[in-house]
């Protein structure tokens, strides 16, 4: 697993630094700058800074001032659990991961990583410097996945913890998570890690089923059990979906057989 860790860091590393390369900005994390002031343009104002809509209203020049952005915290909980082993699900967590974890630090922002399966498991505190986004990788590698059922009771008492911060949540989000009080202290976004086949397992009827641990027996998949679990995740969508719109989080569902960079722009922009 370590020798994975290694590939896929290399392999991520290359895309984060030639997108840096051609377009000098690999993810938008903070939003547009604050509007500080507006005032008539003056001789030695930036023209730049003419706002044209405002100048010809007012039939004179006008310029706007804005405040540059600072550094901001960036907060990735990553959420991991026995349902990362199926396919190469674990391996686009950390493909998505680790491209915001490099463009954070590129951009200077402060990146605080949780970990979380069993309850909170490993926490990385802001160091700016790569090696940090390579040690939760390996981290990640390392973890026994088999029979982890994930367990989010932590999950609002370490962020209660952070002042107002840009918190990503990465997960499958196949079950319940109450995103509320979060989401009304911090800016959310979320991210669906996923394979379709999860979302519709009805090309896998009529197989026997094994526990990750290898001990328990579980019987055949059929029709009327697909039927049933279709039902219970449209049940779990609706409940996250109401959360997302009440409080304007924004979310993108990333699959197993995409490219992320396309989606996280367009989350992050």
């Amino acid at each position: 697993m370590v020798d994975k860790s290694r590939i896929i860091t290399i392999k991520i590393k290359q895309k984060v630094l030639s997108l840096i390369e051609g377009r000098h900005q690999v993810l938008k994390f903070g939003e547009e700058d604050d509007l500080k002031n507006i005032r008539e343009y003056t001789y030695g104002d930036n023209v730049k800074r003419i706002n044209w809509i405002i100048t010809a209203k007012e039939k004179k020049p006008y310029v706007v001032e804005r405040e540059e952005l600072k550094s901001q915290n960036i907060i990735v909980c990553l959420f991991v659990d026995q349902e990362f082993l199926f396919k190469n699900k674990l391996d686009k967590l950390i493909e998505v991961y680790g491209i915001i974890g490099y463009s954070a630090l590129y951009q200077r922002d402060r990146l605080f990583t949780y970990i979380f399966g069993e309850g909170l498991e490993k926490e990385y505190k802001h160091r700016n410097l790569p090696s940090t986004v390579d040690q939760v990788i390996r981290e990640i590698y390392s973890m026994d996945l088999k029979n982890k059922r994930l367990d989010l009771t932590d999950l609002e008492g370490v962020l209660a913890k952070h002042k107002r911060s840009l918190v990503v949540l990465i997960g499958d989000f196949f079950y319940r998570v109450n995103l509320l009080k979060i989401a009304s202290k911090h800016k959310v976004k979320i991210i669906k890690i996923r394979d379709r086949d999860e979302e519709n397992p009805e090309n896998y009827t009529g197989y026997q089923l094994k526990s990750f641990d290898g001990k328990k027996k579980i019987p055949y998949l059929v029709k009327p059990m697909v039927k049933t679990y279709r039902s219970n995740l449209q049940k779990i969508e609706r409940y996250l979906r109401q959360q997302i719109v009440l409080k304007k989080i924004p979310s993108k569902t990333i699959y197993t057989h995409e490219e992320p960079l396309v989606k996280l722009k367009t989350l992050f922009s």
